[in-house]
């Protein structure tokens, strides 16, 4: 039988190189979902201890890595991510029953009332919430529900077949990466991060109230006290914030108080206390910073109380 008989016929020749293509990216698939994260972290800590929670924390980095919640309370603990925004804020305060609940602490960030997770360069973190957390926000055929869509990310978590994942979180989910001996030789580019977290078109800021407001009705009803706080930032990122942007923002958030005279708002950006060994980069505390802020803003709360 000659060689040319042997050969697949064409037909086939697409299917099989999808085939062979498609089973490499299955496996991979597989594997990365199968490794430890934040997300599924958190989803399985709430759906098991949720109803023992009496404080949570929402919120971005800032607050991620800028927050012990142990600190705060013996039954505290943080639900909050890399880049999350309000919209997912108001989902997982409504996604997993907390009938002890009393306080609820968020931040307000420059960006915070215009930021949508989808909008950004880090769109594909919103996948985190439809495969680890049961968030039926987007759907089953979508691009976040999927890994793989996103693939440079993709291709970064599967180096931890060969190198140690750098992620670390807390047992009351608070992320520990953030260490100042970690810090870079430039790790106080102010105008860099303040840059990255600039909008021009304030429109959004509609939306971010919006969910402020469907956070502070839910916390009304349950009988939680709703702090809003600004986290400390280093005088390289405040002098670079936009005047527009931070005018626009304070102009909403005053409107906001007013109207929800229960929610209070603590603004830590200049507090004196903070100093260079306090941060991780301009505008996040390192773990030591963390530990710092974390018991000032106890003593705030007890305060209160």
């Amino acid at each position: 039988m000659s060689p040319t008989s042997r050969s697949l016929p064409p037909k086939w020749r697409i299917p099989l190189f999808l085939l062979l293509l498609l089973l490499p990216l299955g496996a991979a698939e597989v594997y990365v979902r199968s490794l430890p994260n934040p997300s599924k972290y958190k989803h399985a800590y709430l759906t098991r201890h949720s109803r023992e929670v009496d404080l949570l924390v929402l919120g971005s980095s800032h607050t991620y890595y800028g927050l012990c919640p142990e600190r705060l309370s013996p039954h505290a603990f943080s639900a909050a991510q890399v880049s999350q925004t309000l919209k997912y804020d108001a989902y997982l305060l409504r996604h997993y029953p907390f009938p002890r609940l009393r306080t609820v602490v968020l931040p307000v960030s420059d960006f915070t009332l215009y930021e949508e997770l989808e909008n950004t360069g880090e769109w594909y973190l919103a996948n985190r919430y439809r495969l680890y957390m049961d968030c039926d926000l987007h759907g089953p055929l979508s691009v976040y529900n999927w890994e793989v869509t996103a693939f440079r990310p993709f291709c970064e978590k599967l180096k931890s077949l060969w190198e140690k994942p750098k992620m670390t979180w807390s047992a009351q989910g608070q992320g520990l990466e953030y260490r100042t001996e970690a810090r870079g030789p430039r790790w106080d580019e102010g105008a860099t991060a303040a840059l990255r977290n600039r909008y021009e078109d304030f429109a959004a800021g509609d939306r971010g109230v919006a969910y402020l407001e469907s956070i502070a009705q839910y916390c009304r009803a349950h009988g939680a006290a709703l702090w809003l706080i600004s986290t400390p930032l280093r005088p390289s990122y405040r002098a670079a914030v936009s005047p527009a942007q931070e005018a626009d923002m304070q102009q909403r958030l005053a409107r906001f108080l007013r109207t929800h005279p229960e929610v209070r708002y603590l603004d830590f950006r200049a507090h004196p206390a903070f100093l260079p060994q306090d941060f991780f980069d301009a505008d996040h505390l390192s773990l030591s910073g963390a530990q710092k802020f974390s018991d000032l803003l106890r003593r705030c709360l007890e305060k209160d109380n």
